[in-house]
């Protein structure tokens, strides 16, 4: 049977939690696992309830991780399991103005981590000065995972096309008052927007909202651009099931690192091999 590893993650949200340890230890997942058969609609259920909860040595709530403790967690674990090569299928250049498509192998270590700054505490205030007519603070929270699964099933803020309003749900679930209201439902604080908000007004809260919780890993890293050369290339990585699908090529490039001595942690910083 192949040997189990493991390694102590700190979690970007440490200090945040009433009930989950600064730092949990995740272990490799089984060989054949869940997410072999997943597809993009139930990657973050299964992670959830079967995956995250066998990996994770700490008895924890994984739905009570913040979303960006959620992310971090995911890349550390493909980290673990496959190596930091990912194969993806479009660069984007910014010097050539080129997008190339095809297969390419980028580097996950190239995805930069907005980390929390120093006493951070989640209740982060929109002030009334910052409206041109709402006359009322708001204070908002980082989301939670499930917080996020919720908006994006919650029928409620359901668009005239049958689709979800994914944005206006984010924002209602993440508000924890407004007006010195709280306690609301995301439903009630959706009325409330749409009642007494001007829609210059939400265009402000919206743009708050996103620049006051934009933490943790970006959506993509840097690479080569094929076409030109150019060494600060884009390329998007989202955590979905087809980040834990690597190609041959890429479990084939990390056993090149592997054999040259080096490797790096969980959080991309390079170590020595034991």
């Amino acid at each position: 049977m192949p040997s189990t590893m493991s390694e102590k993650v700190t979690l970007l949200g440490k200090g945040l939690y009433a009930d989950i340890p600064d730092e949990i230890t995740i272990t490799s997942i089984p060989t054949v696992s869940e997410l072999e058969y997943v597809s993009g609609e139930d990657f973050d259920a299964t992670m959830l309830d079967k995956i995250l909860p066998s990996a994770i040595v700490e008895d924890i709530s994984c739905k009570d991780l913040l979303e960006i403790d959620y992310n971090w967690l995911c890349r550390c674990l493909r980290f673990l399991n496959f190596g930091p090569y990912y194969t993806t299928n479009a660069i984007y250049c910014s010097d050539c103005h080129k997008t190339s498509y095809g297969e390419y192998i980028v580097d996950l270590r190239t995805i930069n981590v907005k980390a929390l700054p120093d006493g951070f505490v989640n209740e982060i205030k929109i002030s009334r000065d910052e409206f041109l007519d709402f006359e009322g603070d708001v204070i908002i929270k980082l989301p939670t995972i499930q917080d996020k699964m919720n908006w994006e099933k919650d029928k409620a803020f359901l668009n005239s096309d049958g689709s979800i309003n994914k944005e206006l749900g984010r924002i209602c679930y993440m508000i924890k008052s407004i007006k010195g209201k709280s306690n609301l439902t995301p439903i009630e604080v959706k009325l409330l927007i749409q009642q007494e908000m001007s829609p210059a007004d939400y265009v402000v809260l919206k743009n708050e909202v996103l620049n006051l919780s934009d933490y943790g890993l970006r959506a993509g890293g840097i690479a080569h651009c094929p076409n030109c050369g150019n060494k600060e290339a884009a390329f998007i990585a989202l955590t979905n099931d087809k980040f834990f699908r690597p190609t041959l090529g890429d479990l084939r490039r990390w056993k090149l690192d592997r054999g040259k001595g080096s490797d790096e942690n969980l959080s991309g910083d390079k170590t020595a091999a034991i």
